[in-house]
């Protein structure tokens, strides 16, 4: 039923009255649709050309120029970085353990709040935590805050990209290498946006890239090597000399590949020669082992935790390494979130409100596994007793009574031992 207008006029003013300014912002984006950055930005087709040391030295000025700095180059050289497979797996041996490291919201007094903790356990928390270390590697990230579902919870994160930010200038552009574009830094919709990395800082894949090009020509140079050595040659031996049948063979042999047979005349015989590579496969797959073997300590440390052939003592020492940066990388994230992401979420959707008095932190504690448990419940129950329903918890395994298992107790002490006959003969 429709409301008077009088009476519809005084709900409304109530509502709006009673209702809090973040409730009624969200409502108002929602009902207005995406007025957001990544809603208006032309988007254009990726293309993926090959890359040489000259494209890396001209996206570098770009994206360094202190006047007009532009990162489109800088980006699709980024892209084009990361077709290799052995870099791809560097950046995931980093990223993919913040991403699964269990976490906690903990108030001012250390206590854990678990129904809070809710609010973060969602896919696009994972893809924010993907997000803050892709920054170490690719330079300055912008991360738009917007899409919520009906029930007011975010829904989705969009990552602005490179090409279309200017940290220094704080805006987004409407196309790619543009000079004009929306601030994200001031303005309405500045608690939407989160900037994670300094304005000039450029990642770890502008110094990594004349390594992954090197590898690139490596491989392209081996497949050159292989279209030219890798097949035997083919000879003809014929004891014609006319034009003609000449010209046949000659057809014959360029078409062998394909149809795999040719048809002789006369005293005519067809030869394969012998593999002449030799060992100098082993020239081009030493140099991308080499340049892999580099990429590896420059990103995880060392090199025993991704490459074969690692000795245990020294996996060992790699394994420490990775685990500090790993330490590090946590670290790093803690920052954000809590500085950046928790104080946004609060303003971007009441129900992120029970987050404003609680802060983010990782959790450290070491789990043991069922058998470990197992084993140190085993050699502790002799000196102390253990709670029955925190053993059901701990170990998942149904406790139903105390068994019987013969043990001595004062009701029950132990027999006398038996005086062992000796087996000597008495003379």
């Amino acid at each position: 039923m429709k409301l008077p207008k009088p009476l519809h006029n005084l709900v409304s003013k109530y509502v709006f009255n009673n209702t809090n300014e973040s409730t009624l912002r969200v409502v108002a984006a929602t009902k207005a649709g995406n007025n957001y950055a990544s809603g208006k930005i032309t988007r254009e087709a990726e293309t993926m050309a090959a890359k040489s040391l000259k494209d890396w030295k001209q996206a570098i000025q770009l994206a360094t120029d202190p006047d007009d700095p532009n990162r489109m180059l800088l980006d699709r050289l980024y892209k084009n970085l990361k077709l290799d497979s052995h870099l791809v797996a560097l950046f995931e041996n980093r990223t993919e353990p913040v991403q699964g490291a269990p976490f906690r919201l903990v108030d001012e007094s250390g206590n854990e709040d678990e129904e809070a903790k809710q609010l973060l356990e969602a896919m696009w928390f994972i893809d924010f935590i993907g997000m803050c270390m892709n920054s170490k590697w690719e330079g300055t990230k912008v991360i738009e805050l917007y899409e919520l579902d009906e029930e007011l919870y975010l829904k989705d994160i969009e990552e602005i990209p490179m090409g279309y930010i200017i940290p220094s200038k704080g805006i987004i552009t409407k196309e790619e290498g543009g000079t004009e574009g929306w601030s994200y830094k001031e303005g309405a919709f500045a608690d939407n946006y989160i900037q994670i990395g300094k304005d000039d800082f450029l990642g770890l894949l502008a110094q990594l890239a004349p390594l992954v090009l090197g590898k690139k020509l490596g491989f392209g140079s081996w497949l050159d090597y292989i279209e030219k050595y890798g097949i035997p040659p083919i000879f003809a031996i014929t004891d014609r000399e006319d034009q003609v049948r000449m010209d046949q063979l000659y057809e014959a042999l360029l078409n062998f590949k394909s149809n795999n047979f040719m048809v002789g005349r006369g005293q005519e015989t067809f030869e394969v020669g012998k593999d002449s590579s030799g060992g100098n496969v082993d020239i081009f797959d030493k140099l991308i082992d080499r340049y892999n073997s580099e990429l590896s300590k420059r990103v995880n440390g060392a090199t025993g935790t991704t490459d074969e052939k690692s000795y245990t003592g020294a996996a060992n020492v790699h394994a420490e390494i990775l685990a500090t940066k790993h330490k590090l990388d946590k670290f790093f994230v803690k920052v954000i979130i809590n500085d950046q992401l928790i104080p946004r979420l609060v303003k971007l959707s009441p129900v992120y409100a029970p987050l404003e008095r609680l802060r983010f932190e990782w959790d450290d504690t070491e789990s043991l596994t069922l058998k470990e448990l197992l084993d140190t419940i085993k050699d502790l129950s002799q000196y102390y007793e253990f709670d029955i329903k925190e053993l059901e918890n701990r170990t998942g395994l149904p406790i139903t009574g105390v068994k019987t298992t013969g043990v001595p107790t004062m009701e029950n002490p132990p027999a006398p031992p038996t005086k062992k006959k000796s087996l000597k003969k008495v003379v």
